[in-house]
C-alpha cells in the first residue's frame, strides 16, 4: 500500500516531504504544539485507520465496493490536511482500491477541552442518525483515543472518522471584484473559486434553514447548536443544470438553546418562535473569506430562511413531529405580530447573545431594526397554508 501525506491547498495537493513532516504541529492556526511533529499528527491518523488490522476501515469500505475485502487489496492511502477547524484538525482520508477511490473525514481533537467536545460530537451525531435517519449529517462511524508518544512524552489525541461528503464545498461572504458588494464565493477545489449565482446563494439559506429547522424536536426543543457560517459549518454542491444540495458537517450540541419557565413550557410555540427568530439572525452572519471582519449577508437571506424553515414545518407535520397545528396556523401567527412586537421579542435573543462573539452582537445591533422590518415584510407576504415545495 502507498502512503501519501498532502496538504490540501486552493490550487491543488501538496505532497509534504520529510522535512515538511519535521514542522512542529499547530494546536491552533497560531499555537504549536511543545512537541508534536506534523509526521506524528499524520502517522496518527494513519494508525487509526489501520487500527485492529483494518477491521473498521474496511466494513466501511465493504459498503462501497462488492466482493471479498483485505487490506492487501488496498492500492494506495493519501491523507490530505484539510483545515484547522474551530475545534478540530480537518482531514480526509482517501482510499484507492479496485479503480475507485473512497474518502473519509477524519477529526482530530489535541486538548483535553477539545476531546470532550469531540467526544459530545460523536455522540450526537450517532444519536440523530439512529433516530431521525436524515440524510444532511455525516455519518459517524468510529472514535478512539490514542496516545501519541514522541520519545518520553506522550499526548492524547482522539480521532473521530465520519462520512466524507463528496464534492462539497465550503463558501463565505466576499467583495465583489465588479460592484464591491458582498458575494457568496463557493471555494470550489475542483473547478476553482467562484461566487455563487442568485439561485445557489438563495438555496444555500433556504436548504440551511430547511436543515437545522428538520433537526428541531419540538417537544424538548432540543436543536443543533452552535453553528456558524464562519466556521464552513454548511457546505454546498452543484451538479449541472443548478441543482443545488446542501449538508450540514457538524452537530457540536444538541440540546435547547433557551431556558425556559414552567409556564412556557406549556406552549412549545414559544420555543418555536425564539428558533425561528434566532434562526432569521444568525444566518445573516459571517465572516470575510471566513476569517476576516464579521459580515452580514443580504436580504434576500431573510425571505430564503423563512422559506426553509416553513418548507420543513411542513415535512415534520407530514412525518408525525409537529403537533401544534397547521403549518398554515403558524404562519397565521407571525403575521399578527407588527414590527414593534417583532423587534420586542428580540430582546431575550440579545441578552443571549452577549455571551457570544462581541463582533457578531454589535453587527446584529446595528442591524437589527432593518432586519425586523425586512423580516415583517416577509412573514406578511407568506401564504397562509405555507410554502410548500421542499428539499
Amino acid at each position: 500500500m502507498i502512503r501519501r501525506y498532502l496538504l490540501c491547498a486552493p490550487k491543488g495537493d501538496i505532497p509534504l516531504g520529510p522535512g515538511d513532516l519535521k514542522r512542529p504541529f499547530r494546536i491552533s492556526p497560531t499555537e504549536e504544539h511543545p512537541f508534536l511533529t506534523l509526521h506524528d499528527y499524520f502517522h496518527a491518523i494513519e494508525e487509526f485507520m489501520l487500527r485492529d488490522s483494518g477491521k473498521p476501515l474496511l466494513a466501511i469500505l465493504r459498503e462501497r465496493l462488492p466482493g471479498p475485502l483485505s487490506l492487501d487489496a488496498i492500492d494506495e492511502m493519501a491523507i490530505r490536511s484539510e483545515k484547522h477547524g474551530a475545534l478540530y484538525h480537518m482531514a480526509s482520508v482517501e482510499i484507492l482500491c479496485r479503480g475507485r477511490s473512497s474518502r473519509i473525514a477524519v477529526s482530530t481533537a489535541a486538548t483535553e477541552k477539545t476531546r470532550a467536545w469531540l467526544d459530545r460530537e460523536f455522540d450526537i451525531l450517532r444519536k440523530l442518525y439512529r433516530s431521525l435517519s436524515l440524510p444532511f449529517l455525516p455519518r459517524p462511524y468510529f472514535k478512539v483515543d490514542a496516545e501519541q508518544r514522541c520519545g518520553a512524552q506522550v499526548e492524547m489525541l482522539t480521532l473521530m472518522a465520519a462520512q466524507w461528503f463528496d464534492s462539497f464545498h465550503e463558501w463565505h461572504l466576499s467583495a465583489h471584484e465588479v460592484s464591491g458588494s458582498l458575494k457568496i464565493r463557493i471555494w470550489d477545489r475542483e473547478k476553482g473559486h467562484r461566487f455563487a449565482s442568485d439561485h445557489e446563494a438563495r438555496e444555500i439559506f433556504r436548504q440551511a434553514s430547511f436543515i437545522l429547522t428538520l433537526y428541531y424536536d419540538t417537544l424538548s426543543f432540543s436543536q443543533i447548536y452552535p453553528w456558524h457560517h464562519a466556521a464552513g459549518d454548511f457546505v454546498v454542491k452543484t451538479a449541472k443544470g443548478e441543482a443545488v444540495d446542501v449538508r450540514l458537517t457538524t452537530a457540536r450540541k444538541y440540546e435547547p438553546f433557551m431556558v425556559f419557565s414552567q409556564e412556557e413550557r406549556l406552549n412549545p410555540l414559544v420555543a418555536l418562535l425564539y428558533f425561528f427568530l434566532n434562526l432569521t439572525v444568525r444566518m445573516r452572519l459571517d465572516r470575510l473569506e471566513g476569517l476576516g471582519e464579521t459580515a452580514w449577508v443580504e436580504d434576500f437571506a431573510v425571505e430564503a430562511t423563512t422559506r426553509g424553515f416553513f418548507q420543513a414545518i411542513e415535512r415534520m407535520k407530514e412525518q408525525g413531529r409537529y403537533l401544534e397545528g397547521s403549518p398554515g396556523e403558524l404562519v397565521s401567527l407571525l403575521r399578527e405580530f407588527d414590527p414593534v412586537e417583532l423587534r420586542r421579542l428580540f430582546d431575550s435573543l440579545l441578552d443571549l447573545y452577549a455571551g457570544d462573539d462581541p463582533e457578531d452582537l454589535r453587527l446584529i445591533r446595528s442591524r437589527l431594526e432593518t432586519h425586523v422590518r425586512r423580516l415583517h415584510r416577509v412573514l406578511q407576504g407568506l401564504p397562509l397554508q405555507g410554502p410548500r415545495r421542499a428539499c
